[in-house]
């Protein structure tokens, strides 16, 4: 299951457009970032205390990444290229070092020694498609915070993954070697990207098959000498819904506080 720095390597809380676009007609699939409820800090008054709720939101949405990342792949970063990726963005958005260190050892602690990573499947906000990535050492628990949300939204828990198609999401920068935006799209067409997109700044983002990820992500940092921003698997949705803008309002409000549960990874939904 990310405001996650600068816009182009934003996780959860910007929105980052599709702006690139290959000669052979492959168009970047980019899923929509959430932004943060705005409407929730409506009555808050002082920029300073607005900064602090969204950078406390950032690094809990971080803090997850990392967990996720570590509980996964294990707590080494030369043997977790995913973990790596993580604590790197931590670190460019002033995440504490105690915070990333704290998310490390919680995913690795006996407390979290039986947590399993679950995904769950529903219908939410205006009959769009929700896909929800978990980690929890209590199943019951997160089953009821989830039902309880998609009956807010006047959803239900229901299969809905035949409507995504799971992929692997990269996004990286040329780093020293300035090579140019052609030449990045070139290498990365040739480790084995499905579908790329010029995230502008400089970055492109790569869409792969997911059991490509580590092995693309391997050959654009040890080979082409790439800085890897962001690794993550993702779910990238074959069957859209429509929604007018307040509609999306409503849905992207409603998602943010179903990312908000502690066993909540990462939501994905088929908003066009």
């Amino acid at each position: 299951m990310l405001s996650r720095i600068s816009q182009s390597i934003s996780v959860q809380l910007s929105s980052v457009p599709c702006a690139g676009r290959l000669s052979n007609g492959c168009t970047g699939l980019l899923q929509l970032k959430r932004h943060s409820g705005h409407s929730r800090w409506s009555k808050i008054r002082r920029s300073k205390g607005v900064s602090d709720v969204r950078k406390g939101q950032l690094f809990a949405t971080l803090s997850k990444d990392i967990l996720h990342a570590a509980k996964e792949g294990g707590s080494d970063v030369k043997f977790n290229l995913r973990l790596a990726t993580a604590i790197r963005q931590a670190k460019q958005a002033d995440m504490p070092k105690e915070n990333i260190e704290r998310a490390i050892k919680r995913a690795t602690s006996k407390e979290y020694s039986n947590a399993e990573q679950l995904v769950y499947e529903g219908l939410g906000l205006h009959g769009a498609a929700l896909i929800v990535e978990c980690l929890t050492d209590n199943k019951n628990r997160t089953v009821h915070s989830l039902r309880s949300k998609f009956n807010h939204m006047g959803g239900s828990m229901t299969p809905v993954g035949y409507m995504f198609d799971k992929k692997g999401r990269i996004w990286f920068a040329c780093g020293s070697t300035n090579d140019s935006m052609d030449k990045m799209m070139e290498n990365a067409i040739e480790a084995g990207a499905e579908d790329i997109a010029d995230l502008g700044e400089g970055k492109v983002e790569i869409i792969c098959g997911f059991s490509s990820l580590q092995a693309i992500t391997k050959l654009l940092t040890e080979n082409n000498k790439y800085v890897v921003e962001l690794m993550e698997g993702t779910y990238v949705p074959n069957t859209t819904v429509a929604l007018n803008d307040e509609q999306a309002t409503e849905l992207e409000t409603a998602v943010n506080d179903m990312e908000s549960l502690d066993d909540v990874i990462k939501v994905h939904w088929n908003m066009a």
